[in-house]
């Protein structure tokens, strides 16, 4: 059955993206990093928050990260959960730029996998007694299926999405199968039963994002079409898990719709990329609206 289509769309001042980008190679290959304890705040991600800064696709981008953790500070965030498309080579220098930043204003920050994501290196990393992998003190991988609680609002990660560029890159070192999402990860996410929230990088199967189609315009249909598989999955997740909310980054649009599925509402929030406007890249919320939206309460 095709997926119930999205009721309404509102954009929400989303800048103009070219439908495709130019990606040079690493000028040296990935270093041996420098292992992170995350002694000093480990199992902090997990600490009930006030409020929560989200942030889309920043490329890593050490400047504009930068920028984005001082705003969200400004605006009283405890914790930043990222979209995907964080750390791209996750070399060292933005790793640690990232790190400092969080320090600076005590901060952690929690970051689903994109999919221009080095897999080979993030999957390698230590997964800690507490299901997250530290890449620095306070810089903590979300692996899919990831489930906690922040108070009463129950939250679920799940990353990923297909590179509809792939075909311009070049496998292990800017592109890597590990992108998309799995069968098992699919498994994963429905086994936990219901969510309130959830945090991806793609977007559910059955949304039209604004842009989409002028962006996407001229890629192959193989691709695309691996594109909206990824889609359905995430989809099938939806539908079964029913959350009140799920945010997203990708398509690098800010924009917000309301998904009508059989038995639930759920509102879609899409957040756009490094170098547009903070505003359209990052939002604060306080605790109780990031799981649930008024709209979404409405059945």
């Amino acid at each position: 059955m095709s997926p119930t289509p999205s009721r309404e769309t509102d954009r929400l001042g989303q800048p103009t993206l070219r439908a495709s980008r130019t990606f040079s190679q690493p000028s040296t290959p990935l270093r041996a990093y420098r292992a992170a304890s995350g002694e000093k705040v480990r199992g902090r991600f997990f600490q009930t928050p006030r409020r929560i800064a989200i942030a889309g696709d920043w490329h890593a981008n050490t400047d504009f990260g930068r920028q984005v953790i001082v705003h969200a500070a400004k605006r009283n965030a405890d914790i930043l959960v990222h979209l995907g498309d964080f750390g791209y080579s996750f070399k060292e220098a933005f790793l640690d730029g990232i790190d400092q930043a969080l320090a600076a204003q005590d901060m952690v920050l929690g970051f689903v996998e994109g999919n221009h994501e080095d897999f080979d290196w993030l999957l390698a990393q230590p997964v800690a007694e507490d299901r997250l992998r530290y890449l620095r003190e306070r810089i903590v991988h979300l692996p899919r299926g990831l489930r906690w609680n922040w108070g009463q609002t129950r939250c679920l990660a799940l990353g990923g999405a297909h590179s509809i560029d792939r075909f311009l890159r070049t496998e292990g070192k800017s592109w890597w199968p590990q992108e998309q999402i799995s069968d098992a990860d699919v498994r994963a996410a429905v086994d936990g039963g219901p969510a309130d929230v959830m945090f991806c990088h793609d977007c559910p199967g059955g949304i039209e994002v604004p842009g989409m189609a002028r962006d996407r315009y001229g890629f192959p249909a193989e691709e695309l079409a691996e594109s909206e598989a990824n889609r359905a999955k995430l989809r099938y997740v939806v539908d079964q898990v029913r959350p009140g909310r799920l945010w997203h980054g990708h398509f690098h649009h800010r924009y917000r719709t309301i998904l009508d599925g059989s038995d639930y509402r759920t509102v879609i929030d899409g957040l756009g990329r490094d170098n547009s406007p903070i505003d359209n890249n990052m939002v604060v919320v306080n605790l109780h609206e990031v799981g649930s939206h008024p709209v979404s309460c409405r059945m």
